[in-house]
């Protein structure tokens, strides 16, 4: 088995991400990675990343984080656990060449479109989020096709919990604010549950602020101007049931009335402010999905 390390360093919400291209018999070749490489001999896993990093990018990190444990099995490759890292400090100017790859600073937006394995996408969707330690196995075939994973949080045994990130103060909703509950409650919550923020429509691909949206008798979800953004809020939706099988959450806690999260009561899609009957996108995928939906107005069920 060999030991691997990796970094996402961050810089106001770009990566620094290698282009693999130029290294010959590259099981990487052409895809998008992190910084990082093999571990040598007698190096620990942050002494391996700190001179990985030095010497892919000319970066010295002056600070860093470890975040995981992953697991890659493969018959087509010796089994691999690779030690990931995040990291918001450094020094140092970026080398203008490296023998790796092309270096790229790319943004958090632009990055779940990049040729990468499947089973990054996983991990980097869960960076973002205030989670624990977490050990994660994926499984490939011999084409390189992802067939199974699985995930774990270590040294904690509260349950995992989906929660509007616009509850935690999050400036995510359309109108570029937040909607937090007290600090009491996000205490209560945080002993109890390892809180895990989503907002359906910014996963969706919609910038934060945007133009007002609501449900239609059709189902559709349209803009006040009238452009339908239906096929954004059912992509968030998807992520967010995703998030939901990679943590094993069972249950959410969701922004009442809300599009893509009211549950029971929504706008009723003529921006009068009048409701009517029904659930957002997400709620309503989450609930179809054996997910125990909750709102902000329902918060002593928890």
């Amino acid at each position: 088995m060999k030991n691997t390390t990796l970094c996402y360093i961050e810089k106001n919400g770009m990566y620094l991400m290698m282009h693999r291209t130029k290294k010959q018999n590259d099981a990487n070749k052409d895809k998008w990675i992190g910084i990082g490489g093999h571990m040598e001999e007698f190096e620990s896993p942050l002494d391996c990343i700190m001179r990985e990093v030095k010497e892919e990018t000319g970066l010295t990190l002056t600070d860093c984080t470890y975040r995981g444990l992953i697991s890659f099995c493969s018959p087509a490759y010796e089994t691999e656990q690779m030690h990931l890292f995040t990291s918001h400090n450094f020094e140092g100017e970026l080398k203008t060449d490296c023998s790796e790859g092309v270096l790229e600073w790319i943004s958090s937006d632009d990055l779940m479109a990049l040729p990468m394995w499947e089973g990054d996408r996983i991990f980097l969707s869960l960076l973002p989020q205030n989670i624990p330690f977490f050990l994660l196995k994926l499984v490939y075939d011999t084409e390189g096709s992802l067939r199974s994973h699985q995930l774990s949080f270590c040294g904690d045994d509260r349950k995992p919990l989906l929660i509007s990130a616009c509850l935690l103060g999050t400036a995510c909703r359309y109108d570029g604010a937040s909607k937090p509950i007290s600090d009491t409650w996000i205490k209560y919550l945080s002993d109890k549950y390892i809180l895990i923020p989503v907002c359906g429509e910014v996963l969706g691909g919609l910038p934060v602020p945007r133009l007002p949206a609501e449900i239609q008798k059709n189902g559709s979800v349209l803009r006040c101007d009238g452009c339908d953004v239906t096929s954004a809020y059912r992509y968030g939706a998807a992520q967010i049931l995703r998030f939901a099988d990679l943590s094993a959450a069972k249950t959410a806690l969701l922004k009442a009335r809300s599009p893509s999260c009211g549950k029971g009561t929504v706008y009723d899609g003529t921006f009068s402010g009048k409701l009517c009957d029904g659930n957002g996108i997400t709620a309503d995928l989450l609930i179809k999905n054996g997910i125990t939906v909750y709102t902000e107005e329902e918060l002593s069920c928890l």
